[in-house]
């Protein structure tokens, strides 16, 4: 006989497991063929996903080639003043002159 045969072991602490280990307890002698269609409806659905997946990517490829798209120039409205007022000055005199403390 040339069968291949895989052991499967469940948990009956987790929840899902355990239902499942039921269910299939109860097929009894249909377990083998109900596993069979349940793979191979997982393996058609995969399939199917992986198609539909790369049928979108392809579709908004073509998409977005036919798309232009421009930045707008950024607007600045920050005013730069290169003169220090009056109060920003002596605060500077101040720090140079702490500086200078430091090297004695």
């Amino acid at each position: 006989m040339n069968d291949y045969r895989i052991n499967t072991r469940f948990s009956l602490n987790d929840e899902a497991e355990r239902k499942a280990a039921e269910y299939l307890r109860s097929l009894g002698r249909k377990r083998n063929r109900f596993i069979v269609e349940a793979v191979l409806a997982r393996i058609s659905k995969d399939t199917s996903d992986n198609h539909l997946l790369e049928s979108i990517r392809q579709i908004f490829r073509e998409e977005v080639q036919t798309v232009s798209v421009v930045s707008p120039q950024p607007v600045l409205s920050v005013t730069v003043s290169t003169e220090l007022t009056e109060e920003q000055k002596s605060e500077n005199a101040k720090n140079v002159l702490s500086d200078l403390e430091m090297f004695g």
